[in-house]
């Protein structure tokens, strides 16, 4: 645990302690008692607050919409294609089509190293601290999509 935890917990537990303990002093008529509660319930609380807090904020720094393949935004947009990469490998919509279907549905490929094999560039993402790089990659066989991947690159 790094040294700055218990005093962000401190800092936490502070507003925490004079929270409980306004509420206590209603309902509880003995001094002593209701501050050694606001104590207890603040030794118990403020961690739990501190690792909800922590958790919060990790969620949203990692959070990525994902969206259903819309081909208007597919085509609209060539940044945020990423947003709906998801749908496109577990939906199965790319899977058994033709190169010509593919070319309809989802455009030219970035780049095709063989027949067999399109890459598309689906554009960056944030990735936590960093940024991360997103394909969709084809596998052709006799002509018709086998496998479709996505691919991310964090940097």
């Amino acid at each position: 645990m790094s040294p700055e935890v218990p005093i962000i917990i401190f800092i936490i537990a502070i507003p925490i302690f004079f929270i409980l303990r306004w509420i206590l002093k209603r309902f509880i008529q003995n001094k002593k008692t209701w501050n050694l509660t606001s104590i207890a319930g603040t030794i118990i609380i403020a961690p739990i607050l501190y690792l909800i807090l922590i958790f919060a904020f990790f969620s949203y720094l990692f959070y990525e919409p994902q969206y259903d393949f819309d081909k208007e935004k597919w085509f609209a947009d060539k940044h945020s294609r990423h947003e709906m990469r998801d749908d496109i490998v577990e939906s199965g919509i790319l899977r058994g089509k033709s190169q010509s279907e593919i070319v309809e549905i989802i455009g030219k490929p970035e780049s095709n190293d063989s027949t067999n094999l399109w890459q598309y560039d689906l554009g960056m993402s944030g990735a936590g601290f960093g940024w991360q790089f997103n394909y969709l990659k084809l596998t052709f066989e006799d002509g018709k999509v086998t496998n479709v991947e996505k691919i991310e690159i964090v940097d």
